[in-house]
């Protein structure tokens, strides 16, 4: 649609399907969304800097509020109703079909969304506004940086964009962005390269990694849902949750409530630096 196919970037997100390693939190179409916008405005967001940024995180924020609208919620589990961790549950997902048809359904009407907006001037935030920072904090990319400095793994792009996971995806209180950008991270190493995938070997893949979601045997080589789910599982026990609005216990309104909080909450700090770690202790594990 965009005209910039980003494989490296669209390897990264392979772990957020089902709502992050299928944990049921913020939907896969709805995070692949907020990348997507992202990607159509980078040359705004290079050009003008932290006022687009701020302005594509309103934007994105909008297309959740949409998504939420359309489709009662943006959280995975709530929509579907199928905890991905149970046999019974991916069975219910695939039969008689009404669950993944929902699925699809949802994805042409983001894709439609996203087609119509994809072009929509971005709220830019004037340069001598107070409410904005020069080192704002954003949470994927911290972690991200971090685990390109600890790691040597990471990619120019994604860290550029990842600040669409600020507060749980354009503020809205979903999936954490630390979280996010330990997934994130690690993908970059072992996710799925669709492009370069047959059809049939997508289908492999992804049979193999809801296998792994029901089963705690070693795995025989790195895949992404059988080391993201060890991640998700450790961060949700540090944290108590992997979703913004309990992590932090309230919803932000804009940018610069956002950064006021962020820059001075020890506990969110504290999960970027956890998330980090488990993210480069992973990689390491995998190269």
């Amino acid at each position: 649609m965009i005209g910039k196919p980003e494989d490296k970037l669209l390897k990264s997100v392979t772990g957020l399907e089902g709502g992050v390693v299928a944990t049921g939190s913020t939907c896969g179409v709805v995070s692949g969304g907020a990348i997507g916008l992202a990607l159509s405005h980078y040359d705004e967001i290079m050009e003008k800097g932290i006022p687009a940024q701020a302005g594509l995180l309103a934007l994105v924020g909008d297309y959740v509020k949409w998504f939420e609208e359309n489709f009662a919620t943006s959280f995975c589990k709530e929509r579907s109703g199928v905890d991905f961790y149970t046999k019974l549950g991916q069975l219910r997902y695939f039969i008689p079909g009404d669950k993944v048809g929902k699925c699809l359904w949802h994805i042409r009407g983001a894709i439609r969304y996203l087609y119509t907006f994809r072009q929509k001037e971005l709220p830019i935030m004037e340069e001598s506004s107070n409410e904005i920072q020069d080192r704002p904090i954003h949470c994927a990319q911290r972690v991200l940086k971090g685990i390109k400095e600890h790691t040597g793994v990471g990619d120019d792009l994604l860290e550029q964009l990842s600040f669409v996971f600020d507060g749980g995806i354009g503020l809205q209180g979903g999936a954490c962005g630390a979280l996010a950008g330990a997934i994130l991270g690690v993908n970059l190493v072992i996710g799925m390269n669709v492009r370069d995938m047959k059809y049939s070997e997508i289908l492999k893949a992804f049979a193999v990694g809801h296998k792994n979601l029901l089963t705690n045997k070693p795995m025989e080589k790195p895949e992404p849902f059988h080391v993201g789910k060890e991640i998700v599982k450790n961060f949700k026990e540090e944290a108590g949750t992997i979703d913004c609005r309990r992590i932090t216990g309230r919803k932000f309104s804009d940018w610069s409530d956002f950064q006021a909080f962020i820059s001075s909450s020890d506990k969110c700090l504290g999960l970027m630096e956890f998330a980090k770690e488990a993210a480069s202790i992973a990689i390491e594990k995998c190269v």
